[in-house]
């Protein structure tokens, strides 16, 4: 009991670090907190002192990173409120074979000097997360374990993680239409040159893969902002459609530059006003583009 308790205290600590830290919290947090709150004063009127939380199930373009850092917020949230003990997943099968055993009557109570008891009073919280373009809905379920009950339901939404979607071995990606692009711009005199790239050499083929790649490296580096925010165009568009995509915008980065080019496509979606698109930028990114569906084609990016 004392491992117990001992464990408890850790994994309070912890919780509190991470949902009552210096940092100001985001909206996001505020959804972590408020979910918690819910689920804990659901707890609190009705006396359910266990909770175990298990992964949620992911659906409609939901990342497994996105559902699992979700459900590590709530319980670091829950454990933080003070008002539950959390079972690490571990002991739920032990908690379990007890109320098996007291509700079938077989389970007696611990003499003076006997083995001190778990208590009980127990659930567990699962659910389902939906990825929309920008946001992931939330439905989550307090359960009755030995029953199937459902408890107590929470609903909510909160952003998406760019940063945590994952990588994929493929590559491929829609080449932008130079007629729509040059209608990102107002007046005639700004322009990109819409260069006809069908009669345009092959990117030196006989060069090795390894030496287009570097290459390549350094021309992405350089229109990295502006990839973002090519990006940010199009995701504030209405019209557009995350479905039709078969990789997630900068999937082609490596992992330094991907970083980055998450935290400036966040920067840009999120301003109030549409970013500014040169058409110096739209060039660089059309060719950075354009080299990558030839490396991809030719020798694979990763």
């Amino acid at each position: 009991m004392r491992t117990i308790r001992a464990a408890l205290k850790i994994t309070l600590a912890t919780g509190l670090v991470l949902c009552l830290g210096a940092p100001p919290p985001s909206a996001a947090e505020d959804v972590y907190k408020k979910m918690a709150n819910d689920f804990a004063k659901y707890s609190a009127t009705n006396k359910v002192k266990n909770v175990t939380v298990i992964g949620f199930l992911r659906k409609a373009r939901t990342s497994r990173e996105e559902s699992e850092y979700f459900s590590e917020k709530l319980l670091s949230c829950l454990v933080a409120s003070g008002k539950v003990n959390l079972l690490e997943r571990a002991q739920l099968d032990k908690v379990l074979e007890e109320r098996r055993l007291s509700a079938s009557g077989v389970a007696q109570e611990s003499g003076e000097g006997g083995g001190q008891k778990i208590d009980t009073s127990n659930a567990i919280i699962v659910g389902t997360i939906f990825g929309t373009r920008d946001q992931l809905k939330i439905i989550a379920k307090m359960i009755d374990p030995l029953t199937g009950a459902v408890l107590h339901t929470v609903e909510a939404q909160t952003e998406r993680q760019w940063e945590m979607m994952p990588e994929h071995p493929g590559f491929d990606f829609e080449v932008p239409d130079l007629r729509a692009i040059a209608a990102m711009f107002r007046e005639d005199e700004i322009k990109p040159q819409l260069t006809d790239f069908r009669d345009a050499p092959a990117s030196l083929n006989t060069d090795s893969c390894n030496a287009r790649k570097t290459r390549l490296a350094s021309m992405q580096s350089k229109a990295l902002e502006a990839k973002a925010k090519y990006w940010a165009l199009r995701m504030r568009d209405p019209a557009f459609n995350m479905k039709k995509l078969t990789r997630n915008p900068g999937g082609e980065l490596n992992s330094m530059e991907r970083k980055k080019f998450y935290a400036l496509l966040r920067v840009f979606h999120r301003a109030s006003e549409p970013p500014e698109l040169s058409a110096a930028e739209m060039n660089a990114v059309i060719a950075v583009m354009k080299e990558e569906g030839r490396i991809s084609d030719e020798c694979g990016l990763h």
